[in-house]
């Protein structure tokens, strides 16, 4: 049914931007109005009347900061949430925060109900991006971009990767913080200042939160004595940024060996090197290296993330170029096993836009799932996949 004129009126002054009307309109009246009297009383008492000019000058900016356009909010719920929560938290968010909301859901990246390379995925979701925010600019707008991610890790890599080849007048990152799924606070911002020299406050937080003080050099390599000749030209960067500690001996045993599942007990180590089958083996490195932070959970601000961020893309830069001297490569391939919080892991795929990196996929259901029992074969009975 269509709403009453008087109905869509009233609605508009309850508005973010009705209001900004309201204040300006009733500002710049005032203000006006003050002008002449302010003159007829320049020789009595003119600061009464100045203060209320500045006054009136000050509620047209507050107005005008209510009306103007803030951007293009994106929101990318490509993870599961059951209940939804996360999700309309970003939504309500984005839309208090944002002249334009755009909701990429997942079926959005399938189309056909076909199941895209990760590249695809996010050079779609880029195009998405692009066309909302020619949309705003072509009326003048901001072209601003935030983004509300809910999204696995491998995906925020591609997606921060992606977002690197286009250029916007600014592009940020917000975070549903861990003890608190329905607040969202500022995650980061991607730009060149993410290249710049840590300044003393960040090696200060840094060396407060990460394992490695900033001053102690590249992270200390480890090479994998048995690795053939043809793969030792591998290293592999373990990024471990959040309380996930058992994440790091998994990830040194796939890099040495190539193989998902442990040695042990054969369950999984969530670790997948070809989407189609978790089970396929990859290649194994020559070394491995890792940048941990302590066991508690780092502080969930915008400035611990950008310093974590930057500093993790100068440990890949030094770590890569160690192992080119000690292995003889001219081309080092990294294979990236990280477990951090989403904004950091985006800013990290961005700062790696031209680098020559892998990361490697990380399933949670796949996580210590036993291993498969082969059909019986004529001979016999088969045995363990491994």
């Amino acid at each position: 049914m269509q709403q009453s004129w008087y109905g869509q009126f009233w609605k508009l002054l309850r508005s973010r931007e009705g209001v900004g009307v309201i204040l300006v309109a009733g500002g710049s009246a005032v203000a006006l109005g003050v002008v002449p009297n302010l003159l007829q009383k320049w020789w009595d008492s003119a600061w009464f009347f100045g203060l209320i000019l500045i006054g009136m000058l000050l509620v047209v900016v507050l107005g005008w900061t209510l009306v103007r356009q803030r951007g293009v909010g994106v929101v990318i719920p490509i993870y599961p949430d059951p209940q939804g929560g996360r999700v309309s938290a970003m939504i309500e968010a984005s839309k208090k925060n944002h002249s334009s909301t755009l909701v990429v859901h997942s079926k959005l990246l399938s189309p056909g109900n076909r199941e895209l390379s990760p590249d695809a995925r996010m050079d779609l979701v880029a195009n998405l991006i692009d066309a909302r925010v020619e949309e705003i600019r072509t009326s003048g707008a901001d072209g601003s971009v935030t983004l509300y991610p809910l999204a696995q890790m491998y995906d925020g890599f591609h997606l921060g990767r992606r977002l690197a080849q286009d250029t916007y007048s600014t592009l940020s990152v917000m975070h549903l913080p861990g003890a608190d799924q329905r607040t969202v606070v500022p995650g980061l911002t991607l730009g060149s200042h993410l290249r710049n020299p840590l300044a003393p406050g960040q090696e200060a937080l840094l060396t407060a939160h990460l394992k490695q003080a900033p001053g102690a050099g590249a992270p200390a390599l480890v090479a994998h004595p048995g690795c053939p000749a043809q793969h030792r030209h591998r290293l592999a960067f373990i990024v471990r940024l959040s309380p996930a500690l058992s994440m790091i001996a998994d990830a040194c045993a796939v890099s040495e060996t190539g193989l998902v599942r442990r040695p042990g007990d054969s369950t999984h180590t969530g670790y997948v090197f070809t989407p189609n089958d978790p089970e396929a083996p990859g290649n194994p490195c020559g070394a491995y290296t890792v940048l941990e932070a302590a066991p508690e959970r780092l502080p969930e601000t915008k400035e611990a993330f950008e310093a974590i961020a930057a500093y993790t893309y100068r440990c890949f830069i030094a770590a890569r170029q160690a192992w080119a001297e000690q292995s003889g490569s001219a081309n080092v391939d990294v294979h990236l096993f990280i477990n951090a919080p989403l904004p950091i892991t985006i800013a990290v795929g961005w700062l790696m836009k031209n680098d020559q990196v892998t990361a490697i996929r990380h399933e949670l259901s796949l996580l210590n799932t036993a291993a498969p029992t082969a059909a019986p074969s004529p001979a016999g009975p088969g045995g363990q996949h491994t």
